[in-house]
């Protein structure tokens, strides 16, 4: 027993260092957002910066800085457009059922329920506590955006820097293991992070398919924001599948509004054969361990567990093809 412990030493302290290192992070997920959302562009973006800097013979900062400004505007237009059709769909439907809001501000138990409400403060205390968050989250969202951005540009123009100096420092007998593990790392998470994004791109095209057959207005649209969506966790295209579905229902038209809800549910069943397929084929999982983390998390309604489950093995398999593990 002893001997088989001291076999896998390096494979216990691996597992229990970044069990704590994870735990940490999660505790800390607010704070360290913005820095692994920046990772995850930087990665991502890191061949098309190499492209601009060597195709183009751009400087660094301005490469990092268009590439950048260029993912965050787009981010931008997706919420903006999202925002305009919630808008445009809110006057629908009062144009259709405002007759109930007009009966109901005109009932008289409502003026004696908000009455009572301004004589014990609770109205007041409600209206205060909202409009304070309010006031609280417009300049944290500023900040948290530009810090966001500040991080990427920083990672697109560094990164190579950043990794030449932790080698520098490792020493002659780590260096080309931690060059492996570098090298093998980056590639595996690029191979991550393509799976998840083949994945929101079939969301993409079923929605849109979906939506131009039911008679949705804008479905390339509808679409785009049901693929963003999609990242949501637990629920995914659900904030878009299930509230448009609730409206063509009232609105009378019951065949669209059934056939959405009734597609929501078979694509969360394919999404859970598909998901462990596609990122087991990109990165060498098993498939029965990304199920495991998919059931484990959607079982205790907790996106950490499937974080940490595939984390783990990405990362172990990291070590193995680096020769840190045998």
């Amino acid at each position: 027993m002893k001997e088989r412990i001291c076999r896998h030493r390096k494979k216990l302290i691996f597992l229990a260092v970044y069990t704590l290192i994870f735990l940490i992070l999660s505790r800390l997920a607010l704070y360290v957002t913005p820095f692994l959302i920046a990772l995850v562009i930087a990665v991502v973006m890191k061949p098309l910066y190499d492209f601009f800097r060597r195709k183009f013979n751009f400087r660094s900062t301005f490469a990092a800085t268009v590439i950048t400004l260029f993912i965050f505007l787009l981010v931008f237009a997706v919420i903006g457009f999202l925002l305009f059709l919630v808008l445009r769909q809110a006057v629908s439907l009062f144009e259709s059922y405002g007759y109930l809001l007009t009966d109901l501000l005109n009932s008289p138990e409502l003026y004696e329920r908000i009455r009572d409400a301004l004589m014990s403060g609770s109205l007041m205390g409600t209206v205060s506590n909202v409009a304070s968050a309010l006031f609280q989250m417009v300049p944290l969202v500023m900040i948290f955006v530009i810090i966001t951005f500040a991080l990427t540009v920083w990672l697109l123009h560094h990164m190579g820097d950043v990794k030449s100096l932790i080698l520098e420092k490792a020493g002659e007998s780590r260096r080309d293991t931690l060059a492996r593990v570098f090298s093998t790392g980056y590639t595996l998470a690029r191979k991550f992070i393509r799976s998840y994004l083949i994945l929101y791109l079939i969301t993409f095209v079923e929605a849109a398919v979906i939506f131009y057959l039911i008679g949705v207005e804008y479905p390339l649209l509808f679409a785009l924001i049901t693929a963003v969506a999609d990242i949501l966790p637990i629920l995914g295209p659900g904030v878009v599948f299930i509230p448009l579905g609730i409206v063509f229902i009232l609105q009378g038209n019951y065949f669209s509004g059934i056939a959405l809800l009734v597609y929501f549910l078979l694509t969360g069943i394919l999404r859970q054969i598909m998901e462990p397929k596609i990122v087991s084929d990109s990165v060498k999982i098993h498939p029965l361990i990304v199920m495991t983390g998919i059931y484990l998390s959607i079982a205790a309604m907790n996106l950490w567990i499937l974080f940490y489950v595939l984390f783990l093995f990405l990362l172990y398999r990291v070590f193995t093809l680096s020769g840190v593990f045998d």
